[in-house]
Order: structure tokens, then sequence, then C-alpha cells
């Protein structure tokens, strides 16, 4: 699997997205949703995706957050993007991300804020 799960809170989890995604191949995209989609299943309301590791991001994923972020609203909880790259960053802001979307530097910052 191309990306990594860690609980860091209660209800808050941190997803390490693995670099497979800037490929844009299918199996990276649709296995970042189902892991999503797993860890929402465990009762974790908030999440920090890490995107360290992403240089550049599928518009599809963009969508994909999007959706994640209005179940998790529902619940009270939110998703963060941490350590975007300059284009997953600048990317982001012009489709409206950062509207629904917490962006930090760190994932530090991204988990304490969400604890």
């Amino acid at each position: 699997m191309a990306h990594s799960y860690e609980k860091v809170g209660k209800t808050t989890g941190l997803i390490k997205v693995g670099r497979e995604l800037s490929s844009g191949r299918r199996n990276a995209v649709s296995e970042l949703r189902d892991l999503c989609s797993e860890v929402e299943d465990q009762g974790i309301i908030n999440m920090v995706l890490d995107f360290s590791k992403v240089k550049l991001c599928p518009s599809v994923v963009f969508g994909n957050i999007i959706v994640l972020a209005k179940r998790l609203r529902e619940k009270d909880g939110r998703v963060s993007i941490a350590c975007p790259s300059p284009n997953v960053a600048k990317a982001a802001r012009i489709i409206g991300l950062t509207n629904t979307v917490e962006m930090y530097d760190t994932v530090e910052e991204a988990v304490k804020d969400l604890n």
C-alpha cells in the first residue's frame, strides 16, 4: 500500500500519503480514498494528511478530500493537509480547497491544532 495510518489522538489520525499519488496512478488514488474511509469507520473524525512525499496531486484527490471534509464536518471533525509541496499548495488555493481544509507547514502543527 502506498499510504499509511497512525492514530495520534483520541479522535485524530495521521495519514502519510505515499509519493505514488504524484503519478496519478488510479490505485494510489483509490487506496487513499479507501484508507480515509476505513479510518473514519474506526471513529477518527479529525485527519491530518501528510503530503510531504507528494510533489503533484491529481484533481480527483482534491475532490475526494472535499467530500471527506464534508463528512467529517457533519461529525464535528476536520481534515488538514500538512507539508504540501509548493505545487500542491498552489493548486489547492486555486481550486478553493483552502476554504474547506486548513494547510500547515508541519505535521506537528496540524496535529496540535486538531487535538
